[in-house]
């Protein structure tokens, strides 16, 4: 079952994300599925949906900060 959370993290990028570290650990991402984009006023949200070995999470940038937040997390693919 899904986790519903709304956690900072930090993520390492190229053209889409390779990496998450949360909790203090490093998920390397293995798979990158549905991406897509949102407004919510002037801010724009890029929303990737990813896979480690072991979890799928929903990563949200905000453009205009900059950051990431961890929106879902579920274990056990």
């Amino acid at each position: 079952m899904a986790e519903q959370i709304y956690e900072t993290v930090l993520v390492g990028m190229n053209e889409y994300p390779r990496w998450v570290k949360w909790k203090d650990r490093i998920y390397k991402i293995e798979k990158v599925g549905l991406h897509h984009t949102y407004r919510q006023g002037k801010t724009l949200y890029h929303v990737f949906s990813v896979a480690s070995k072991n979890l799928f999470m929903r990563l949200v940038f905000n453009t205009e900060s900059l950051g990431w937040k961890l929106e879902e997390v579920e274990n056990g693919i």
